[in-house]
């Protein structure tokens, strides 16, 4: 499926103070290629899974502390 826009009303913004996106809550749709605050586990634009933990070692360490 493709992106087809309507993600953008659910699109999380940033404040590192806060600490990283996931431990906020905040999910990443690899189709529509940003981070959303959305509480099911697929993309309500294209119907993808979110991804809900980093891919990055660093942050998955980060995450378990």
């Amino acid at each position: 499926m493709h992106c087809i826009g309507s993600c953008k009303n659910y699109k999380a913004t940033s404040t590192s103070l806060d600490g990283g996106r996931y431990e906020l809550g905040q999910k990443r749709c690899p189709e529509c290629e940003l981070f959303i605050n959305w509480e099911g586990l697929w993309c309500p634009c294209c119907g993808r899974l979110l991804r809900t933990k980093p891919r990055a070692k660093k942050l998955k360490n980060r995450r378990k502390k």
